[in-house]
């Protein structure tokens, strides 16, 4: 399959500028993409403010465009897996999520324990069954949401609330939901710069939110909510990007390390004591910036923006998947849900979708 053009770039331009303003979006802050390419979703931030947002959905050809209330900036998209509702993780910890077929209608959520107006770029979103889960960095929440009734199924804040200060577990900003939705993870920060304690949270059975309870060992972690939560190690300082395989036995980690961008995959049945992640040989180690691994098969990948360069990675090689040369680094890029198409968004280019080996 050859390049495909999913948007042009007088697509994504604004159809009211500024006098003496140029239409063209400053940078493009995310991208989602459902499955089929049948809907592509693009953020867009103004040239002439640099909050000033639009979210644009192009399906058929057709643009429609998306208000962000306040014109926070978009930090991370996705589309359910049918393609019918697009929620974004927004600057100020907020939460919005669009009903694509039907009414068109959209939800505006606060992120649980919100802090005010801080904008911390690594704030995600992940789907997955009948729930989608949010976390941001700033907050160090992570809340799972029903995606039909809108209620707290799961909040980590309120889940270890009674645990002893130095016992309670939040999150970095990174999220997953497995398939079907029944395991949700996310990274936590180091208890002490002074030991390497980096870990990422899986949690199995998620609860209703309703019973909570304190913490009690069981064989495969502790006992929350009438399921379980284990921790893992990564050996990786800082993570970018969390994703369960398909199955929900194993989950791929990117991220960074003082001087590297790595990646690891863990084993949830038999996880490693002390795991030593692949170096991803990129151009500059990854920053606090989302990234989203995919699962083509029995493969993770993940799209990675390095100066003028999107390349592909396999996180359990380490070797590049495809490389692709892009204008500037005012792009956003990510994978189609079954890992096979890379999806790249310009402000010059518009949006094109490349197939992948």
């Amino acid at each position: 399959m050859s390049v495909r053009r999913l948007a042009a770039p007088e697509d994504l331009e604004t159809p009211h500028p500024l006098p003496a303003r140029s239409p063209v979006p400053q940078r493009i802050t995310a991208v989602a993409v459902t499955a089929d390419l049948s809907r592509t979703a693009i953020a867009t931030a103004a040239p002439w403010v640099r909050e000033l947002t639009e979210v644009l959905v192009v399906a058929d050809g057709a643009v429609t465009r998306l208000s962000v209330p306040d014109r926070r900036r978009v930090h991370d998209l996705l589309f359910d897996p049918e393609g019918s509702a697009l929620t974004a993780m927004v600057s100020g910890n907020a939460i919005h999520r669009w009903a694509l077929d039907g009414t068109g209608g959209r939800w505006p959520l606060g992120m649980l324990g919100s802090g005010g107006s801080h904008d911390l770029p690594l704030a995600q979103v992940s789907v997955g069954g009948r729930s989608f889960a949010t976390a941001n960095a700033f907050t160090q929440n992570v809340v799972v949401w029903d995606a039909q009734t809108r209620s707290v199924r799961q909040d980590i804040h309120e889940t270890f609330k009674d645990l002893a200060y130095d016992d309670r577990v939040v999150g970095e900003g990174t999220v997953a939901l497995s398939a079907e939705g029944s395991r949700l993870a996310f990274s936590r920060p180091r208890r002490s710069f002074m030991t390497e304690d980096e870990g990422v949270v899986v949690v199995q059975e998620i609860g209703n939110g309703q019973e909570i309870g304190r913490g009690q060992a069981t064989g495969g972690g502790q006992e929350i909510c009438g399921g379980t939560y284990a921790e893992h190690r990564t050996g990786i300082s800082w993570v970018n990007g969390l994703a369960f395989r398909p199955d929900g036995a194993a989950l791929a980690v990117v991220g960074a390390r003082p001087d590297q961008t790595v990646a690891t995959v863990i084993d949830l049945n038999d996880p490693a004591d002390d795991p030593e992640p692949v170096v991803l040989p990129t151009g500059q180690r990854v920053g606090r910036i989302n990234l989203r691994p995919v699962w083509c098969g029995a493969e993770p990948r993940v799209p990675i923006v390095d100066r003028n360069r999107v390349t592909v990675w396999n996180l359990t090689s380490g070797s590049p998947v495809l490389s692709v040369d892009v204008p500037g680094p005012r792009i956003a890029a990510t994978l189609t849900p079954d890992g096979r198409t890379l999806v790249i968004a310009s402000p010059d280019d518009g949006v094109h979708a490349h197939p992948l080996p």
